[in-house]
């Protein structure tokens, strides 16, 4: 799983093994806990 950030226009895009996640107006506090969600979205996909 990997991530992108960018910061002009504040916008956190993960690469998951199943879906992208793509989140927008983030800060750069918010970033560890989107990541965790992220991982928790790919745990529960489709079981």
């Amino acid at each position: 799983m990997g991530f992108r950030y960018s910061t002009l226009t504040r916008t956190l895009t993960v690469f998951g093994s199943k879906m992208t996640h793509i989140f927008e107006n983030v800060g750069i506090g918010e970033i560890d806990a989107l990541i965790l969600n992220a991982k928790f979205k790919e745990a529960h996909w489709r079981r």
